[in-house]
């Protein structure tokens, strides 16, 4: 009886991958489009919100570092940051506003109590 060598045929080969790879061209450059739902601006959650105005900051502080290395430059990268604060105003007006501890809204689906806290005065 004769064994295979080591390395050649089924034991040669790369394991097979564990997520699948269908729907994937080679020559298409990656995209996170497909990997978490699209949220339009005016139901991003608080977090996001906050997220997205930290990044803006540190933005706004790299352009300012550009324009003191290329002052040349300065008008464009004057525009630049007029053009994020302009986006940041519509964002935050557009968004979810701020939320409250207190604040009505849309209660836990689970069941159970909707709101608030259980306390004196409440049924």
């Amino acid at each position: 009886m004769a064994f295979p060598n080591p390395g050649t045929e089924t034991l040669g080969a790369p394991p097979p991958s564990p997520t699948p790879m269908g729907g994937l061209q080679g020559a298409a450059p990656f995209s996170l489009q497909g990997m978490a739902p699209q949220i339009p601006s005016n139901r991003l959650p608080p977090e996001v919100l906050t997220g997205i105005t930290t990044s803006a900051q540190k933005i706004a502080e790299l352009l300012d570092s550009f324009a003191q290395i290329t002052p040349d430059k300065g008008g464009q990268l004057s525009m630049m940051k007029d053009l994020l604060q302009q986006y940041l105003a519509e964002l935050m007006q557009s968004g979810a506003g701020a939320i409250s501890p207190t604040a009505s809204g849309p209660g836990f689906p689970g069941g159970g109590m909707g709101r608030g806290i259980a306390g004196a005065g409440t049924v």
